[in-house]
């Protein structure tokens, strides 16, 4: 089976991707203030909006950290391990920084959701060793041609 080929865009290009995501998220959480009225209606009706924003942030955050990695030379279990640490870490190291803050609090389910968001990246660790990491203009122009 040949792998399948996946543009690699620039490290310094992937890392910032990592660091607008983290700081959007860290922005929206704790910088920017709550609304007055949260909005309790979500796509489907079984989770409020707030968690199903928690769970798509974290999901960008992991995705955004396990493509930034993807040149380390880590065993896949390893770094599939490393990127759902760090993406969980930082979702609950943010909930316990909102505990300090007025009008913020610690949510134990946005702590889920962050979490489960975060296990939305791991089939890119099951998927890894099948990927051809090449340079953008190569992939584009294997495209073209």
């Amino acid at each position: 089976m040949s792998a399948f080929r996946v543009p690699l865009l620039p490290s310094w290009l992937r890392w910032l991707a990592v660091a607008v995501v983290g700081g959007v998220i860290f922005t929206l959480s704790v910088v920017v203030a709550p609304p007055g009225e949260p909005i309790v209606a979500g796509p489907p009706d079984l989770l409020p909006l707030d968690k199903w924003r928690h769970f798509l942030a974290y999901a960008a955050f992991g995705g955004t950290l396990a493509y930034a990695t993807s040149t380390w030379r880590w065993s896949t279990g390893r770094l599939a391990v490393f990127v759902l640490g760090i993406t969980v870490a930082y979702g609950v190291g943010i909930e316990i920084w909102q505990s300090f803050l007025p009008d913020r609090y610690f949510g134990l389910g946005d702590a889920y959701a962050n979490a489960l968001g975060a296990a939305l990246a791991s089939p890119w660790f099951l998927l890894r060793d099948r990927l051809s990491f090449v340079s953008l203009s190569e992939w584009a122009s294997a495209i073209v041609d």
